[in-house]
């Protein structure tokens, strides 16, 4: 096997924080914690280890960035390894990050319209989907809404770019920005940094939103932008012999902070990117191949969830079966979902492979949705227990209890999330008594763990648009191969790819579900403009839940009966454990959380009072609904730096998740201005 240098982890997330100095590193595995690091970049250590974030806001009560940090692999018959400057005949890194955000120019976010997995009828205009700021038609016009910096390289340890409107390259001629006259300002994307060893940290935005117009749905409003991006990585190497070698790119996207950065999604990021890996991109032939294993309806003309799957397959039960057991528990600590919890808890030992558990794990089993991918849409009415069902035969809610991907309106209705086709194999083998309890195999071809760690942390699932990205992740044709996405315009050389990007810019139109590839800001671009819409508002939906073909009434009005499910608790809270043990804080939250009336004074100055004759101080250890004294669109947009972590107080065995750093003083400030 010949050597090969590559690019780790092949996505990297980093994530906005309004702190202008202070950033860490975001976690390297699933659930685990940020790493802390200086200025520079270069990992803070703690007897010989790796110190982690404890907290997540500088002094000032501004929230810290996350970087995404990128390495350089080796990789050959032993495995792979990480090198750095002046390992393995490296004499020197370049590295360039090429991010943007295209929200302004695309298209309305629309639930599922739009998603080409259900076919060429859905695509954008057979829906007829309006454009985002659809009254500028001039392209030149269009083209000035994105927010394209160019690109920004960095060869030197210690050498730092911003992605600044002051200092685009002067070969760039494309580069926009939003009006100077927004506030607050847009004026940088974020910043790329080199170590001392010369990794990559990548920083996005500030989490600055502004616009001109009033914001009244979750997906946002014309004449906003915010600074959420994505684009690509490139790599250089410069050998010792003089040669230069271009690694293939990796993928940066730019998301919303984690406010619970521990805990993890029952279907995370890495879950949806393996199932379309192991699906349709041939990741692990040995559990998947459809021309081989044809199902129990190989004519196509009924569902079976398991066809293309290896029916003798059997999965690692620490890797591939615990996680799924285990993540609903940690939902108690976001959201009140006490029938999730004891799925965590069953009566029985999930490990014991025996036949006589076989009847535990095959009830337990039996309590999950079966998920209907959109290529099989046409069969969703047909599936007994499928995603438009909410209860059992015995009268307990499916799992997972979250909304589905489309709870919203009455085209392509998805009421409540499933498992991914993959996840739902894996944990059927597992009930029927086919999987092992020994050491996992690492996972196949050039994915190495942290390139599944890393995005372990992200929504995988559901998708109404999501959190980091959306269901453009699912569709196997933005991938080059496993956990790779396809770069626009790549032709294995990265001075060929800059030149095309200085040349022609972006595109207005481009769509990676094509099969062209993806440009910067073509991940982030179906999301809500500004992100922090979505993130007020969805937090919970109440589809209906014995009408199929029916979520909600005309004009979102609920029809009964109708049930009261969680979008993405992990990343966006609904109810927390309040922690602060400050008394002036726990009086102040007290009136944070109580409704004001407003009051006019005499000199003209507005202020807010309580209506009634008094208010409970906010105690430690209530459950407490985590955006209280946030009410509007606008307010979430002045305050998402003011809301809390939830973190573990406790030990690992015996966790004690609670509401910290929240900026109370902020919030009552602005509570009583009628900013906030």
């Amino acid at each position: 096997m010949a050597t090969t240098f590559q690019i780790h982890p092949k996505i990297g997330v980093a994530r906005l924080g309004n702190s202008p100095n202070e950033f860490y590193i975001g976690p390297e595995r699933t659930g685990g914690l940020p790493i802390e690091c200086d200025r520079n970049g270069n990992v803070l250590t703690e007897a010989g280890r790796p110190r982690h974030v404890r907290r997540f806001k500088d002094a000032t009560g501004a929230i810290k960035r996350q970087a995404a940090r990128f390495k350089i692999f080796e990789h050959g018959e032993s495995g792979a390894r990480e090198v750095t400057i002046g390992q393995s005949g490296i004499k020197a890194i370049q590295w360039t990050v090429h991010i943007a955000n295209k929200k302004p120019i695309w298209y309305n976010f629309s639930e599922l319209l739009g998603d080409l997995e259900f076919g060429a009828s859905n695509s954008y205009e057979n829906q007829h989907i309006p454009l985002n700021n659809g009254s500028v038609t001039d392209p030149d016009a269009r083209r000035q809404l994105i927010i394209d910096p160019g690109p920004r390289s960095v060869g030197q340890p210690g050498e730092r770019q911003s992605f600044s409107r002051y200092n685009v390259p002067p070969d760039y001629k494309n580069a926009s920005f939003p009006p100077a006259g927004l506030q607050p300002p847009i004026d940088s994307l974020g910043e790329i940094l080199m170590d001392s060893e010369g990794r990559l940290l990548a920083l996005g935005g500030f989490g600055n939103s502004a616009g001109t117009t009033p914001i009244s749905s979750f997906a946002g409003a014309d004449g906003w932008w915010d600074d959420i991006s994505d684009g690509f990585v490139l790599a250089t190497l410069e050998m010792n012999d003089g040669s230069k070698i271009d690694l293939e790119p990796a993928w940066l996207i730019v998301g919303s902070p984690k406010y619970a950065p521990e805990l993890v999604n029952i279907v995370t990021l890495d879950d949806t990117m393996f199932d379309i890996a192991v699906r349709f991109l041939k990741l692990n032939p040995q559990m998947y191949d459809a021309s081989k294993y044809r199902g129990k309806f190989p004519d196509g003309s009924h569902y079976d969830p398991f066809t293309g799957f290896n029916p003798d397959y059997e999965p690692n039960f620490h890797r591939d079966i615990d996680p799924i057991i285990r993540r609903p528990e940690s939902y108690r600590w976001v959201a009140q979902t006490p029938s999730m919890i004891e799925f965590s808890r069953p009566p029985f030992n999930t490990a014991d492979a025996s036949e006589a558990n076989r009847a535990n794990r095959e009830r337990y089993f039996s309590f999950f949705r079966v998920p209907v991918p959109p290529e099989s849409y046409r069969f969703i009415n047909e599936v007994k227990n499928g995603p438009n069902t909410l209860f059992s035969e015995d009268g307990v809610p499916l799992m997972p209890l979250n909304s589905g991907d489309n709870s919203v309106t009455n085209q392509l209705i998805y009421k409540f999330l499933t498992l991914t086709p993959t996840q739902y194999f894996l944990l059927h083998q597992w009930a029927i008594g086919k999987f092992t309890t020994g050491e996992a195999a690492g996972s196949p071809g050039d994915v190495i763990a942290l390139d599944r760690q890393v995005i372990g942390n992200c929504v995988g699932g559901p998708f109404s648009p999501g959190i980091e990205t959306t269901w453009v992740v699912r569709n196997p044709q933005i991938y080059s191969k496993p956990f790779t996405i396809k770069i626009a315009h790549w032709q294995n050389s990265n001075q060929l790819l800059n030149g095309y990007y200085a040349a022609n810019g972006l595109s207005l139109t481009s769509d990676p579900q094509d099969g062209g590839g993806s440009e910067p800001g073509d991940l982030t671009k179906r999301m809500a403009i500004p992100w922090q819409s979505d993130f007020f508002q969805c937090t919970a939906e109440t589809p209906n839940i014995d009408q199929p073909a029916v979520n909600q009434g005309a004009g979102g009005i609920q029809v009964p009966p109708a049930y009261y499910v969680y979008w993405w608790p992990p990343q966006s809270p609904m109810q927390v454990v309040t922690g602060d043990l400050d008394p002036g804080n726990q009086v102040l939250d007290g009136y944070v959380s109580s409704p004001p009336a407003m009051l006019s004074g005499s000199n003209g100055f507005n202020i807010n009072v309580q209506s009634q004759s008094g208010f409970s101080l906010t105690a430690a250890g209530q459950t407490m609904s985590y955006a209280r004294g946030i009410n509007s669109f606008a307010q979430m947009v002045a305050a998402w730096a003011d809301l809390g972590f939830v973190v573990n107080k406790g030990t690992k065995e015996y966790p004690y998740f609670v509401e910290s750093e929240r900026n109370t003083v902020f919030l009552a400030q602005g509570t009583a201005l009628g900013t906030k």
